[in-house]
């Protein structure tokens, strides 16, 4: 920390020396500076990261569109729907609609973008197991068979159906359209260099949807890979935006000093949690017995890593789930921060003088290191593989089962509602799973099926406290997204952590 302070203060001093030496980007492009992984694919499909899904929502659509500002689901790609007795839905798509390349958007688009995304290797395939098929009734209806109907299938059809045009996809393959994705959005894509600077351009047929068209027609995509350097290409006007998302609360109060940036902030779904191997798939791990679960929530002081890891921009969490989550459960079993007592379970589960163990972090490289030090503090060795920026990496090594403990983070895909979380790792079929009951699957699955809001909300509230109970988590924070900008930017963090980059405008 104490080095990157002096790093900030020298290129600080440098730009504010002889005045303000601020460099205005020209008023028709929007340059912003997407974080520090380069990605590996532009296709939703295959990389989840926040990068590549926000990208997604400038240059796709999907049928369905969730509004910024009042949160409300309206029809996007779709002029209008339906939802039928059985759970079903039928839309009718827009007319004149077509992807950048020209091909037309119909009926067959949204068939064959349903097939891509359910195959095995899709990242969202579990999102969308309980739709059935997609029937082509004509270029412009299409009906959305369901396997039983699912109360969230507005959300899922506004943020994980991403919509491709099936002529282009055959010819190019995934890799392909990975490096050159073509959609239907506001943007197009017009250069790729690497990965590490993108090129979008206003799409000049864009159809009269909720999203408009863009206010800046322009909008380049940098990759920086050193903190120091992003901040600096804010401060001197190379870059007008960092994502939101990209800027650690840490390095908030250096940029306070920069009279040409402004801060804002939001609160949105991104929870914070430690993962224990619960299940034993990364091989036989302390964390089966429930009493090493409970010592570990013990163990972590979640005040202390808010204070000095977050700079105050979250809120601690006695749950794994977020208070903006529908069916969120405040009633549960608390851990208080007490080391005393989280040594004592581990003597009681046979650890007196504590184990070694793997421990694998993604994101706050401060956070990660607060919660090695509490765990050494009770015994527990964790040794540390850091995987800064490296989210796709560390996902498959999730998925396969691989990792014994991980501090990891996880925004829902936006989706508003506890089952975004819940079901992708506590239900037993689920590959991120690492710890679940009998009863925990039980209970989400009857969530799933029921239709009521209340009903649905009781299911989510007792699989919630069952969790808890077990200690499968170590719930760290909630948080805010806190995006910086140059100050004459007008343009506004989202609530569902998307940036929409086509609402952003110069003065």
């Amino acid at each position: 920390m104490i080095k990157f302070f002096l790093a900030f203060c020298m290129f600080f001093l440098c730009l504010n020396t002889g005045g303000d030496v601020f460099s205005q980007t020209q008023k028709d492009t929007l340059v912003v500076c997407l974080g520090k992984a380069q990605p590996k694919s532009l296709d939703p499909g295959v990389s989840n990261t926040r990068q590549v899904l926000t990208l997604y929502h400038n240059w796709g659509d999907t049928l369905l569109y969730r509004e910024p500002v009042s949160g409300k689901i309206v029809p996007g790609l779709a002029q209008s729907y339906r939802v039928l007795d059985n759970g079903d839905m039928e839309l009718t798509l827009r007319k004149g609609v077509k992807f950048h390349n020209g091909e037309p958007f119909n009926g067959a688009a949204v068939k064959f973008s349903l097939d891509l995304l359910k195959k095995p290797d899709s990242r969202v395939a579990r999102y969308l197991a309980d739709i059935k098929d997609v029937v082509v009734l004509d270029d412009h209806h299409v009906r959305i068979e369901m396997v039983k109907p699912i109360p969230t299938l507005s959300e899922l059809l506004a943020n994980v159906l991403f919509i491709y045009p099936p002529g282009y996809y055959r010819k190019v393959g995934k890799e392909g359209f990975g490096e050159h994705p073509v959609g239907t959005g506001p943007y197009r894509l017009v250069l790729n260099k690497g990965f590490m600077e993108m090129h979008f351009e206003a799409n000049p047929r864009y159809f009269e949807g909720p999203k408009g068209s863009p206010g800046i027609p322009k909008l380049k995509i940098r990759i920086i890979k050193e903190t120091i350097l992003q901040m600096e290409a804010l401060v001197s006007g190379e870059v007008d935006l960092i994502r939101s998302g990209s800027v650690n609360p840490e390095h908030v109060p250096f940029l306070k000093l920069a009279n040409q940036v402004k801060i804002l902030s939001t609160d949105i779904l991104r929870v914070y949690f430690l993962v224990m191997d619960a299940r034993g798939r990364s091989g036989a791990t302390p964390f089966m017995d429930k009493r090493v679960r409970q010592a570990v929530n013990y163990a972590i002081n979640r005040e202390r890593i808010i204070d000095s890891a977050f700079n105050g921009f979250a809120v601690p969490l006695d749950n794994i789930v977020s208070p903006l989550h529908f069916g969120y459960e405040n009633n549960v079993t608390r851990y208080p921060y007490n080391p005393a007592r989280a040594r004592k379970l581990l003597a009681q589960a046979g650890f007196p003088t504590g184990f070694d163990v793997d421990y694998y972090a993604i994101n706050n490289e401060s956070a990660a290191e607060s919660i090695l030090s509490d765990l050494k503090a009770v015994g527990i060795w964790a040794k540390p593989k850091w995987m800064m920026g490296k989210w796709d990496r560390l996902y498959q090594k999730f998925v396969n089962g691989e990792i014994p403990l991980a501090f990891l983070t996880w925004g829902s895909y936006s989706i508003f509602d506890a089952s975004a979380l819940l079901n992708h790792f506590f239900m037993a079929d689920s590959r991120a799973c690492y710890g679940t009951t009998p009863e925990i699957n039980r209970l989400l699955e009857q969530a799933k099926g029921a239709m009521a809001m209340e009903e649905r909300s009781r299911y989510l509230s007792n699989a919630q406290k069952r969790i808890s109970e077990e200690a499968f988590w170590v719930p760290i924070c909630s948080v805010e997204v806190i995006c910086v900008m140059d100050k004459a930017l007008r343009f506004k963090p989202s609530l569902d952590e998307i940036d929409r980059y086509f609402l952003a405008a110069w003065p």
